[in-house]
């Protein structure tokens, strides 16, 4: 991603770095070696140490920021599952569905089966992504204690409702990450690691909360 200030750890350099590299500095001079007793080259050895260290600060404050990022997607989606689709899959009561040729079904809560694609990288995303809407269709939920119905994609397999998810939020990093998703490229390269930050969330979160989502009906699966 672009070099931002916002990553440079002035503070830390100030408090930490400096006087670290100072102390260092009076130490060796005060032994034998007579290549630290250059007042000028002491004074640049320290300018070379805190820039290296304020470099792998910089890094380590990306990191940071790339991986708290993608926890924060991961707990807003895992939200939908807790919410509207976990509620669907544990509810115990018959629930209607709209297809697009304005047919009314209805399905109890175990002939209903949710797929969610994990995906790798920014690739499996999309690939993920288009297939689903090329072989699944968008039908609504009819819920009586909604207002409004909400969408999904799914489709009918013998006699059980297949629904097919994945996280759509994790389209919205480009715009965080321009620089990170500035071509297919960089987008494979980076997209991998951040990728698996927000999948070990999401796992952490399944345990979390395993009381609450109908495990045994949300397949969890790698694309």
């Amino acid at each position: 991603m672009n070099f931002s200030l916002k990553f440079l750890p002035v503070k830390d350099m100030f408090y930490s770095v400096i006087p670290t590299v100072g102390t260092y500095l009076e130490y060796l001079k005060g032994t034998d070696n007579t290549i630290f007793k250059n007042l000028w080259f002491s004074l640049g050895v320290g300018l070379v140490l805190s820039l290296a260290l304020a470099v792998l600060f910089y890094r380590e404050n990306v990191k940071i920021f790339k991986k708290s990022l993608a926890e924060i997607l991961a707990v807003g989606y895992f939200n939908h599952f807790s919410g509207r689709l976990g509620k669907l899959v544990k509810s115990k009561i018959p629930i209607d569905f709209s297809f697009p040729d304005n047919s009314l079904k209805s399905f109890t809560s175990d002939k209903i089966k949710v797929e969610i694609g994990m995906p790798r990288n920014f690739s499996s995303l999309c690939t993920y992504c288009n297939k689903v809407e090329q072989n699944a269709e968008i039908i609504y939920v009819r819920e009586k204690s909604q207002s409004e119905p909400f969408w999904l994609r799914a489709n009918i397999d013998h006699d059980s409702l297949l629904i097919y998810e994945y996280p759509r939020t994790l389209f919205s990093l480009s715009k965080y990450l321009k620089d990170d998703f500035g071509d297919s490229k960089k987008a494979e390269e980076n997209s991998e690691k951040i990728y698996e930050y927000f999948r070990q969330k999401i796992n952490q979160l399944r345990i979390e909360y395993a009381n609450e989502i109908a495990e045994d009906r949300l397949q969890f699966v790698d694309v």
